[in-house]
């Protein structure tokens, strides 16, 4: 586990681990096609790099992973604060959250609320830098 954490935090210009656990679903393979959308979504990775906790991102990724969803049973969590719960946002403290995104560990949590089946990957930022590293050479 120390070696895939090492790997994700080497990352070209990554500034940010990312740990994203997705539970609650009707098949492993549904699991993973939804963890896996939400972690390598360009639009979830800036977000976490520019600290803006535009959560809704994670949403939008979740809905493009194209697994069935029941969105009246998707809760979402970042960090310690429950975002969205019963396809309603929950009102929450904004700075609180913004404080969450700033902190160079963030952990993700879904539930789909459809079965037992789970699924947890880890992913890093997008950065400026990850940009310019791999825009700055040709092959």
């Amino acid at each position: 586990m120390e070696l895939c954490h090492a790997v994700v935090k080497d990352g070209e210009g990554a500034t940010k681990f990312i740990s994203i656990m997705v539970e609650g679903a009707k098949s492993k393979s549904d699991a993973r096609c939804a963890a896996y959308a939400i972690a390598n979504s360009n639009l979830v990775k800036t977000a976490f790099f520019g600290e803006d906790p535009n959560w809704g991102r994670i949403i939008a990724a979740l809905g493009s992973s194209g697994i069935p969803i029941e969105k009246e049973k998707i809760s979402l969590s970042i960090g310690n604060i429950l975002v969205f719960y019963q396809n309603s946002p929950v009102n929450i403290n904004l700075n609180k959250l913004k404080e969450i995104f700033q902190k160079d560990r963030i952990d993700v949590h879904v539930e789909l609320g459809g079965g037992d089946k789970s699924y947890y990957v880890y992913t890093s930022d997008l950065s400026y830098d990850y940009v310019k590293i791999n825009a700055d050479y040709s092959t």
